[in-house]
C-alpha cells in the first residue's frame, strides 16, 4: 500500500474543555526542531468552556495549525479517529491535550523525537510504529514503569501502550483506528488494531524505541482523566481479541475461542514487578531510580492516581 499523502508529520490533538493545558501542548509541539512539514491538529469535542474556547480561538491563529471542530460532545475515541482521518501528511503523532512533548536542549541534541520516528518509519517498512518514553510531571515526577522497548508479542500480551506513538496514517486507518467501545485502555486496543491490519497485508510488525523519555505525561491527582475510570479490563479485552483474533491466534500459535485467548492476554498483563525487571535489563540505573521513586513498593501507592 502506497500513501497518496505528502510526507511530513500530522499532530492531532483532541480537546475538549483543557483550555488551560492546551496551549502548553501546542506550544511544545511547535518548540521542536522540524526537519519535515508538519501540522498541528486540534479536535475541538463539543467544548463549551469559554476559556477553552478563548484558546482554541487563539491557536487558530497560528502558522500550520487547524482545528477541526466536531460541534458536539463525541468522546475522545471518536475525535482522535476524526483528526487522524482529516490529517494531511504520511505521519501521525497523538498528544493528549493536557501533555507535552519535552523542549530541553539537551533531549533534542540528536533531533526531535517526530522527525527521527519519520526517518525511521521512512527507511524501514518493517517499522509498524515508534515510540519514546515517558516522563510523568504534575503531581508526580518520574518515568512510568514501562520505560523500556516495546514489542508485537509484548503488546499482544497486554503491555502498555502511550497515545504518543507515531505512526503512518494509512495503517491506522486500515486498521480501523480508535473503537469508541473500547473505553479504557484504548491506546493498546489502536495498537493491536494497527498491527492486526498490517499482519493481514503481510507486513512486518517492528517497533523501534527512541528512548528519551521525549514525552511529558501530566499527573492529575484530580479529575476526570479516562485512566481513571472504572470499567471492565477483561470486557475490553474480550473486545479487542475478537476483533483481532486471527491475529492473536496466529501470533500465539493457538485456535482457542476468543474468550479463552482474552483471559490469557489478561493473565499475561505483566506486574509491576515484571515491569521493573524489563526496565533493568534495559538501563539499571533507570530502574533503580523508578523503584526509589515508587517508594520501593509493588504495587505502588501511586495506583489510586493512576500513574502508569
Amino acid at each position: 500500500m502506497t500513501s497518496s499523502l505528502p510526507e511530513g508529520l500530522s499532530f492531532v490533538i483532541p480537546c475538549f474543555n483543557s483550555g488551560r493545558y492546551l496551549q502548553e501542548a501546542v506550544d511544545s509541539l511547535r518548540a521542536q526542531p522540524h526537519d519535515f512539514p508538519y501540522e498541528v491538529l486540534v479536535v475541538d469535542d463539543g467544548s463549551d468552556d469559554s476559556g477553552t474556547l478563548r484558546t482554541i480561538s487563539a491557536c487558530a491563529g497560528l502558522p500550520e495549525l487547524r482545528v477541526h471542530r466536531l460541534g458536539r460532545r463525541c468522546g475522545h475515541h471518536v475525535a482522535r479517529n476524526a483528526g487522524v482521518r482529516s490529517a494531511r501528511f504520511r505521519y501521525v503523532m497523538q498528544l493528549d491535550a493536557d501533555d507535552r512533548l519535552a523542549t530541553d536542549p539537551v533531549l533534542l541534541a540528536e533531533g526531535s523525537y517526530p522527525d527521527r520516528s519519520v526517518r525511521i518509519l521512512r527507511s524501514d517498512p518493517t517499522v509498524a510504529f515508534v515510540h519514546t518514553m515517558s516522563r510523568m510531571f504534575g503531581d508526580f515526577d518520574g518515568l512510568t514503569i514501562s520505560s523500556y522497548p516495546c514489542t508485537e508479542e509484548l503488546i499482544l500480551h497486554k503491555h502498555h501502550v502511550p497515545t504518543s506513538i507515531v505512526h503512518r496514517h494509512e495503517d491506522a486507518v486500515a486498521g480501523g483506528l480508535y473503537d469508541p467501545q473500547v473505553v479504557k485502555w484504548g491506546d493498546w486496543a489502536f495498537a493491536v488494531n494497527l498491527l492486526a491490519g498490517r499482519f493481514r497485508r503481510g507486513a512486518g510488525n517492528m517497533i523501534a524505541c527512541i528512548p528519551g523519555p521525549l514525552h511529558e505525561y501530566r499527573v492529575h491527582s484530580t479529575g476526570q482523566r479516562v485512566s481513571g475510570a472504572h470499567v471492565s479490563e477483561s470486557a475490553m479485552t474480550l473486545r479487542v481479541v475478537e476483533r483481532n483474533l486471527d491475529l492473536f491466534r496466529h501470533r500465539l500459535g493457538r485456535g482457542d475461542s476468543a474468550a479463552a485467548i482474552a483471559r490469557d492476554v489478561l493473565a499475561m498483563k505483566p506486574s509491576r514487578l515484571e515491569d521493573l525487571i524489563r526496565m533493568a535489563d534495559f538501563d539499571l540505573r533507570q530502574a533503580l531510580t523508578v523503584a526509589r521513586q515508587r517508594r520501593f513498593s509493588l504495587p505502588s501507592p501511586y495506583e489510586a492516581l493512576g500513574i502508569p
